[in-house]
């Protein structure tokens, strides 16, 4: 006979053994009943409430506003270049998105080997409404080598363009979760500041470079959402 053998005849022999398993082997039954009762009873109407909710698709089309202004800047000094939406988007669209804002510029002196200029461009969290401490906001950039500075804000918190699909409410309910005419309302300030960097000629008495002309685009994009049941 084994070792194994002898164990489970010990196990076995004696009355508390079995009582002590008869115990353990009762608890082990009420557990699987309680768990059952829980997932089968309890939870079935949970359960039964989520399948009936139903299923909606949330999808975005959207519509892009743009607007060019060129602007002189003297050297050190700054310049706040504004932007404000069109009332009529408003009313015709059921949010105003993001905003994209680029900054262009080339070297204008015409001086000979004149380096580009330094040019610097802000944000200003000031005088509209807009999800201005969105992660994914670039509200500031610079450059020093005539390459675009690209700056993007978020407007309607949360907005990112994608389309998703989600359960409960109805299709009015979404509709007007994606609706509000309030944010990117007022007004947007860019605030550009040009540092002229000299050309190697820039001793000679003729030649100067005391300025610089940068063109601000801005892209407003609103969407309409539509809103289907699957």
């Amino acid at each position: 006979m084994t070792s194994e053998d002898n164990i489970i005849k010990d196990l076995f022999s004696g009355e508390g053994s079995r009582k002590v398993l008869s115990i353990y082997w009762t608890f082990l039954v009420v557990i699987l009943i309680y768990h059952a009762t829980v997932f089968w009873v309890i939870m079935q109407d949970d359960i039964q409430s989520k399948n009936d909710k139903p299923t909606f698709s949330i999808a975005f089309e959207e519509l892009s506003e743009i607007s060019t202004e060129s602007r002189t800047i003297n050297d050190g000094e700054e310049s706040v270049i504004q932007y404000t939406a069109q009332p009529e988007l408003f009313a015709s669209h059921n949010g105003f998105g993001m905003l994209y804002v680029n900054i262009t510029y080339t070297e204008t002196s015409g001086e000979i080997a004149d380096p580009c200029d330094t040019v610097s461009a802000d944000l200003t969290p000031t005088g509209a409404n807009a999800d201005w401490n969105n992660p994914n906001n670039e509200l500031s950039g610079i450059s020093s080598d005539c390459e675009t500075i690209s700056l993007v804000l978020h407007i309607f918190p949360e907005y990112s363009g994608d389309n998703y699909n989600t359960i409960g409410g109805n299709e009015q309910y979404w509709i007007d979760s994606w609706t509000d005419s309030s944010h990117g309302e007022g007004t947007f300030n860019l605030e550009v500041e040009v540092i002229v960097n000299e050309p190697v000629t820039s001793g000679i008495p003729t030649v100067s470079d005391t300025d610089e002309e940068v063109t601000v685009t801005w892209e407003a994009v609103f969407f309409d959402v539509n809103v289907n049941q699957v």
